[in-house]
């Protein structure tokens, strides 16, 4: 009798089990899904033509000659390995520095009370009227969100430290190597109202560059003491992306992972991502500017990226920007020989090329040379040749883009209105045509300095012919001049009383 209740009794459990469970997890519609899977898939076995049926799977002595057991079992096993590999290795740690946890609000049926919701033309007069961007909390009335309602102090937050408070709702950004200090010290509303504002973001000032400035600008007192850290904005010469847009388009406000919190490496991949046209050149130019390429600083090298007095955001004048690098023998990236001390050479020599001498009008060096990079030797803008003799007939070289073609392709100038197109006649006789064109036409180079000269007109002391150095010994006189180097013996012109030469 007690095994029959006994029974009895386990059937019944588990018969109350059964129907739990069908009832808990939906038994029931589970297994008539299953049902019905079944049945399609039973109903497909039967009425589908197996793929098989028409495939010879048959492998013949031959094909298995050629299947290699030993290049298979090592693809296995290196997959395997690597795979093992992978699950050693450990996810990364992210330490509490990195990261902080976001608290989480505390469900309390037995502590929890109504909140006092305030109507916002309940508010204190001090907000009004009230501006064009509301905190949300403070929009919706829910003051106790941050405040505590049962301090004695009006406006007391719930916690001691504002920067807890902003992290019940915002999650930590700063989560990456360089952090601004303010987000770093806790010092949320150093930037940003906790009520309202005009601005987007409830900054505390009439714009984001302001904001900026109230810090960074050079006559804050923040600015004084971190030299390197202050923008001087009132200079002629902004960047655009800082007038049109504001500081954010280079810079994170929280937090980042390269200095001075730019979104990307600032000596170069940053100005690149906006500066498509210098990218090409930069990157791919035959000619490299090793100021740019292989410096320290890259692009800040020679420009500020905030503001200047200069042009181009240029850190000094073109010139003297040049020579503070040039200033003394320099390898080149072109071809591994020395390039000379410049600075020196324009001290030695008072007569300048028009470019260097009249930077303002002309340019300074990047009239001739393209300070990013060329497919031109010398990173010149346009072709010209470094040979002694040189073809000029049909050459579009780049001394012409300033000198009239005509210096050298016109015999004969007579005409006084013509006169002021070369000085270099003997009488009506164009000598530059005598020296250019001819089966050994003569290249600008083998006779003037295109850079500087102790003579007029940038004539060179020495000519440079195979490697060696031969000089001119140009004599200039009022109305003409002699040379005599080692290509030809002397020779002299006269503009009024002609010598002669080429008749």
């Amino acid at each position: 009798m007690k095994k029959n209740i006994l029974k009895t009794a386990i059937i019944v459990l588990l018969l109350g089990a059964f129907v739990y469970m069908f009832q808990k997890y939906d038994v029931g519609e589970k297994f008539g899904r299953l049902f019905v899977v079944m049945q399609n898939i039973t109903h497909s076995l039967k009425n589908a033509k197996p793929a098989y049926e028409e495939v010879n799977l048959t492998i013949t002595d031959e094909e298995l000659k050629d299947i290699n057991i030993s290049k298979i079992s090592k693809e296995i096993k290196s997959l395997i390995d690597k795979r093992k590999e992978q699950l050693s290795k450990a996810p990364p740690q992210i330490s509490t520095d990195e990261i902080r946890g976001e608290e989480k609000p505390v469900h309390n049926k037995l502590n929890v009370r109504e909140a006092k919701i305030v109507k916002l033309e309940d508010l204190p007069d001090k907000f009004k009227p009230l501006k064009e961007f509301l905190h949300q909390p403070f929009k919706m009335g829910a003051c106790q969100i941050c405040h505590d309602s049962n301090s004695k102090k009006p406006g007391a937050l719930v916690q001691k430290e504002i920067e807890d408070v902003c992290y019940e709702c915002h999650k930590t950004r700063y989560t990456k190597e360089f952090d601004h200090t303010p987000v770093k010290e806790g010092r949320c509303t150093d930037c940003h109202d906790p009520h309202q504002s005009n601005v987007r973001m409830l900054l505390k000032a009439e714009s984001t560059n302001d904001l900026c400035m109230k810090c960074h600008d050079r006559k804050s007192s923040f600015g004084a003491k971190a030299k390197k850290l202050f923008v001087d904005m009132d200079l002629s010469t902004k960047h655009k992306p800082i007038v049109e847009k504001s500081c954010l388009e280079c810079h994170d406000a929280h937090t980042a992972d390269h200095k001075s919190l730019l979104y990307m490496d600032g000596k170069m991949d940053l100005c690149l991502d906006c500066h498509d046209d210098e990218r090409e050149k930069i990157r791919h130019s035959k000619f490299k500017h090793g100021g740019v390429n292989t410096s320290e600083k890259r692009c800040l090298e020679c420009h500020n990226p905030h503001a200047t007095k200069e042009k181009k955001l240029l850190k000094k004048e073109p010139v003297a920007g040049c020579l503070s690098c040039h200033n003394k023998e320099v390898k080149s990236d072109e071809d591994g020989g020395m390039l000379m001390n410049m600075k020196k050479h324009l001290d030695e020599n008072p007569n300048w090329h028009k470019p260097i001498k009249d930077v303002e009008k002309e340019g300074g060096c990047s009239a001739c040379h393209d300070p990013h990079g060329s497919d031109n030797f010398s990173m010149l803008r346009k072709s010209f040749t470094k040979n002694f003799y040189a073809d000029l007939e049909n050459k579009d070289f780049f001394c012409f883009e300033c000198h009239t073609e005509k210096k050298i392709t016109k015999q004969y100038i007579s005409k006084s209105s013509e006169h002021n197109i070369t000085a270099f006649r003997d009488g009506d006789v164009n000598l530059h045509y005598l020296h250019v064109n001819d089966r050994k036409g003569r290249s600008c180079r083998a006779c003037h300095d295109e850079h500087a000269s102790k003579y007029n007109y940038l004539i060179r002391d020495y000519t440079d012919f195979n490697g060696i150095k031969f000089p001119l010994r140009f004599i200039e006189s009022a109305e003409g001049g002699s040379c005599a180097p080692a290509c030809h013996k002397e020779f002299a012109y006269d503009r009024v009383n002609p010598k002669g030469i080429g008749k």
